[in-house]
């Protein structure tokens, strides 16, 4: 057997340090990414969780995501709100909506307070939804009706709320 004349670099300790120091990096590069992030737009804890958690798998994700809740830049019912909001305002239904949220692991409890807070008209969401997509003109025959009965229900409107769309009779009539 060689001997090597060179001790090696580390002793424990010194080990200990770096590992340390490393440790530190990560958590200090995980944070300023998360606070990227959220810096562009609103994300739920559940996708801050999805999209940080392959950094390291040393890295305690959850304590920091509970520092940036503290800190308030991460805040579910935040997120819930400007959910509601954007999707309402692109002609979505609430059930839709729901979906979204269910998907973004947002809590009922955030996402009932969004909704009232919104106050918004289902029914005539899902109205201007179907004029915008089909005109202004009832359907001319049962396909049609069915076609925009379909697309209506696939953006999330309840079948009270179709209806009353698809039902309805353009103005002057």
């Amino acid at each position: 057997m060689i001997e090597s004349a060179q001790p090696l670099p580390f002793n424990d300790a010194e080990l200990a340090i770096e590992d340390n120091s490393v440790l530190s990096k990560l958590r200090a590069q995980a944070r300023d990414k998360a606070i990227g992030l959220l810096a562009r737009r609103e994300h739920s804890r559940f996708e801050l969780r999805y999209k940080l958690g392959n950094l390291h798998a040393s890295l305690d994700i959850d304590a920091l995501l509970n520092e940036l809740e503290q800190l308030g830049l991460q805040s579910d019912r935040r997120y819930a709100g400007m959910l509601v909001r954007t999707k309402a305002q692109s002609g979505y239904g609430l059930a839709r909506i729901r979906q979204w949220a269910k998907q973004n692991g947002v809590a009922n409890n955030d996402l009932m307070f969004a909704l009232e807070e919104l106050s918004h008209d289902w029914f005539e969401a899902a109205l201007q939804q179907r004029q915008k997509h089909f005109g202004w003109q009832p359907p001319a025959s049962l396909q049609d009706k069915a076609k925009q009965m379909r697309y209506l229900y696939n953006r999330g409107f309840s079948q009270d709320q179709i209806h009353y769309a698809v039902d309805a009779l353009p103005d002057g009539l």
